[in-house]
This record gives structure tokens, C-alpha cells and sequence, in this order.
């Protein structure tokens, strides 16, 4: 098997990520280049339903297709029109990346494509040296050894080459990681470690949907007292890491069904699609809202979530039971949690924990942090 030898890879230094309330300078390069934030970016706002019932609840064990709740055998079938979903998802990455971070996105970016032919040539000389010490071995030991001379000197000069080749992939290998690390004030450090013990409540959310598109729902033709629909999936938040940097620490992760993972490190979020392709994101442009919402559940009510009404699957337009459905049945209206991330770049996420006060303090802390960061 032949070796490529590569005469050399470019290195690349650890990252460092000092944040102030100006905002985020980046040191890195053999020159220490810096990258400059400029002024804060402004926070975008969305809107909340008025008062009263503000979902409908959906099946995800089934049909993808959203839907209210499910009659039993014997009601008349609605015949009304229904509006088209609308997807709750964010923009493609290469639009989300912060302005000030372009570059620090590039240099993660080159340093992971080096990283890639540094891997594979380090797989290459292992297989070849894993080859050649066999048969090196087998050829040594044969009965037939002495008609081998030409072929066991050649491999006796060729083996220990190949075991430098592997010993040098292997430094440069571990040259080509980016090692990120965060300067922040104490009080911003603090701040994160908040965040971190309020994240790591929310997680224990029996019930965590990603809301991946929604409707208004017409509560006339419907017979429904909700006033949006939703298609909601069940999603994994967790601690993670990303292959993209080195952080002592882990990221907080937002598992996302039809988009990419949101990661939360200290002063930036990183949100890398399958391809490699990722954006990088200064955490004090991401506006995160939270509402208690009040869902009608139309299936197992998660023990952590709190019972704040009851409803029928099919009502009148004052909310009451609707006589002309037959077996016409009740339905829980639980409070929620809603969580909705955005950013003028073009984030847009929404998520909802069974767990409502979990979600409320991790928003909290969320804004205390940003907070932190801004102060000088």
C-alpha cells in the first residue's frame, strides 16, 4: 500500500473569545489577528395570542399531518376549509451568522476541513503500518526467510518510516483542533453557571416538543375553542459538544427536528447542519421569549405538567359544549411552557416543556446572562 507523505499542514492556535460589554473580540492566527463586534444588535420581538385558549393539541404518533382532537365513532364530519401550516423553522446557516463572526467562522470552518485530510492520512498510515509490521513479522519468521532478504530489508527501513509518518500525523492532528476558550467577568461567569443548573432543570421536563409549524385555527368552522394549531414533535435537550471546537466545558444543546441543533457556549451559539456547514452566532443577538401557554391536551397529561381547566373537543362560540356532536367528550387544558428563540439574523425556534415554572427560570437566567455580558 502506498503512503502519501504530506510535507506539512498549516497550524492552528487556540481560539480566544474575550467578552465585554462592547462586545466580542477574537484573538487567533500566528499573527493574533482580532475580530471585532460592533454595536449590540437589536432585539426582535414576536408577538403573543390575546387571552384565553392558545393551542389546540396534535397527534406525532402517527400521521405527521397536524390535527385537533380525534372524535370517536359518531360525529359529523367538518367539511371546512383548513389554512395552510406555517413552518416555524430558522434560516439556512450561511444567513445566521453574526457579522463580527464571519471570519472566526471561516477560520473554524478551514481548521475543520484541514483536520478532515489530517484524519484521513492519519488512517491511511495506520492501515500501512498495521500492513508492513505483519508482514515484516510473517516474512521473519518463515521457514523460506532467506530467499525473503530483499523483501525484509525493504520493509526493515519502510516500517520505522511509516511509524514516524503516524507519530507526526498524530501532532498535527492535534494541531488542527480549534481550542476555544472564554474570557468573561465574574459576575457574566456566574451568570452562566446559573444558566447551566436552570438548563439543567428543564431537561428533566417529562414532556419537551419542538413546534415545527403552526396555523390559526378557525373557531367557528372548527368547533374549536383553541385559537392556534400546532404540529409539535418530542425532542431531546441535553449537554453536548461540537467536533467544531475544544471547550472545557459542555454546551447546552437544543435538539431540533427540522432544522439544526441550537449550542449554547458561553457568549455564542453554534448551529451546525449535517453537511459542516454551521453558524456561529454572538449569544447577545438571540432573543429567547417565554409564555405559560394553556394547551388542550388531548393525550396522556405528563405528571409534571399543571391541569388548569377542562373543555370539549367540539364547543360553541361561547366555550361551551357543543349538543348537536354526539359522545361530544372532555378534554384537560394544561399549562405549558413555551419557548421561542430568535434573532434579527434569522433564528426562529419554538419549544414547549410540560414543565412551565422549569422553562420561566431558564428564560430567566437566559436574560440575566445576556445582562451580565453587556455590563462592563
Amino acid at each position: 500500500m502506498g503512503l502519501r507523505f504530506r510535507q506539512s499542514f498549516e497550524v492552528f492556535p487556540g481560539v480566544r473569545l474575550n467578552l465585554s460589554g462592547s462586545g466580542i473580540t477574537a484573538s487567533f492566527g500566528v499573527n493574533g489577528a482580532t475580530v471585532n463586534v460592533g454595536a449590540h444588535g437589536v432585539r426582535s420581538t414576536i408577538g403573543i395570542p390575546g387571552s384565553g385558549l392558545s393551542f389546540t393539541a396534535n397527534h406525532f404518533t402517527g400521521s405527521p399531518t397536524p390535527h385537533a382532537a380525534t372524535p370517536p365513532p359518531g360525529y359529523a364530519p367538518s367539511y371546512a376549509p383548513v389554512q395552510p401550516m406555517r413552518e416555524i423553522n430558522s434560516a439556512s446557516v450561511e444567513q445566521l451568522t453574526s457579522h463580527s463572526l464571519v471570519e472566526l467562522r471561516d477560520l473554524i470552518a478551514k481548521a475543520r476541513s484541514q483536520r478532515i485530510e489530517v484524519d484521513q492520512d492519519l488512517v491511511e498510515a495506520h492501515a500501512t503500518y498495521q500492513s508492513e509490521s505483519a508482514e515484516l513479522e510473517r516474512r521473519q519468521r518463515s521457514w523460506f526467510r532467506w530467499f525473503m532478504k530483499r523483501r525484509i530489508a525493504e520493509l526493515e527501513s519502510s516500517v520505522p518510516e511509516t511509524a514516524s509518518e503516524v507519530q507526526r500525523l498524530t501532532e498535527w492532528q492535534g494541531l488542527t483542533h480549534i481550542d476555544v476558550s472564554f474570557e468573561t467577568s465574574d459576575a457574566a461567569q456566574r451568570a452562566y453557571g446559573a444558566l447551566v443548573r436552570t438548563f439543567e432543570a428543564l431537561r428533566q421536563s417529562t414532556a419537551i416538543w419542538d413546534i415545527t409549524s403552526d396555523r390559526d385555527t378557525d373557531q367557528v368552522r372548527e368547533r374549536s375553542a383553541a385559537t392556534r394549531t400546532l404540529d409539535r414533535k418530542p425532542v431531546k435537550i441535553d449537554f453536548s459538544s461540537s467536533d467544531l471546537v475544544r471547550f472545557a466545558g459542555h454546551a447546552i444543546r437544543f435538539g431540533n427536528i427540522n432544522g439544526e441543533d441550537i449550542l449554547i457556549y458561553p457568549g455564542v451559539v453554534i448551529m451546525p447542519r449535517a453537511d459542516g456547514a454551521f453558524a456561529l452566532i454572538e449569544l447577545r443577538e438571540v432573543d429567547l421569549q417565554y409564555h405559560a401557554v394553556r394547551f388542550i391536551e388531548d393525550e396522556a397529561v405528563p405528571p409534571d405538567a399543571t391541569v388548569v381547566g377542562q373543555t370539549w373537543a367540539k364547543v360553541n362560540k361561547n366555550g361551551s359544549r357543543d349538543l348537536r356532536f354526539r359522545d361530544n367528550y372532555q378534554i384537560p387544558i394544561v399549562q405549558y411552557g413555551r419557548l421561542l428563540f430568535t434573532s434579527p439574523g434569522g433564528v426562529q425556534e419554538e419549544y414547549q416543556f410540560s414543565d412551565s415554572n422549569a422553562a420561566g427560570e431558564f428564560a430567566r437566567a437566559f436574560d440575566a446572562y445576556k445582562v451580565a455580558l453587556n455590563a462592563r
